[in-house]
């Protein structure tokens, strides 16, 4: 899914507070199946991006089209008909503790569809993250790379042609940090998926296809 972004602009106004510009007038073209890096300090404005993409809020203006789609002008419902083609992996992994890993799995398609066939893709997919054994463990049970990698598989069931990861080696130490990122292109390769991702780490940025500094809720340059 290829992404463009056109003059996009996002102010927060905390109550009794000063306006917050998140973004100014940001341009970015995205290639579909690339993986891309949003890299910026704490309050740059990366996450921001990346909540809009996703379809998760709303710009005050510019545009924001998805594979060919402009999911700025869409309904409410079209929103939500467009989030269910993003996966999305955060970095606090964002797991219920009382399910299993492969019921966290399960998560995005049990409003949907449970029957046995999805069932068996949750497996799979966690098979595919190198969690083949741990299917009936807890979050609790499974160390901070293998909660992000249940969080990855969990973002992958709905087939998404966009995945977008904010922050998702935040929480990790840089060995295990380097291992989710070698998944994430991993699975870019396999399947094909755009992967927009945040990072404040320049080494995890170094492994992705283009760069894209930010500050101050602007693109400072574009490396690709």
């Amino acid at each position: 899914m290829a992404v463009e972004v056109n003059d996009v602009r996002k102010t927060y106004l905390p109550p009794g507070g000063v306006a917050i510009h998140a973004l100014d007038g940001v341009d970015l073209e995205i290639d579909a199946g690339s993986v891309t890096a949003v890299m910026g300090p704490s309050g740059s404005g990366k996450s921001t991006l990346l909540h809009l993409v996703g379809g998760m809020d709303r710009p005050d203006s510019g545009t924001i089209t998805c594979g060919g789609s402009e999911i700025t002008s869409l309904s409410r419902a079209g929103l939500v008909s467009y989030r269910r083609s993003v996966g999305f992996v955060f970095q606090s992994f964002a797991l219920l503790p009382a399910l299993t890993a492969h019921d966290n799995v399960m998560l995005p398609v049990i409003p949907y569809d449970h029957d046995a066939s999805a069932k068996v893709r949750a497996e799979e997919l966690l098979a595919q993250v190198g969690l083949d054994g741990r299917e009936n463990a807890l979050p609790s049970q499974l160390s901070g790379g293998q909660r992000q990698r249940v969080a990855i598989a969990r973002a992958l069931m709905n087939r998404p042609r966009l995945l977008i990861a904010d922050e998702p080696t935040g929480n990790l130490d840089s060995a295990t940090g380097d291992e989710i990122i070698e998944l994430l292109l991993t699975i870019r390769g396999a399947v094909g998926t755009t992967v927009l991702l945040a990072t404040h780490d320049p080494r995890i940025a170094a492994r992705c296809d283009a760069i894209v500094p930010v500050a101050d809720g602007r693109l400072t340059s574009w490396v690709r």
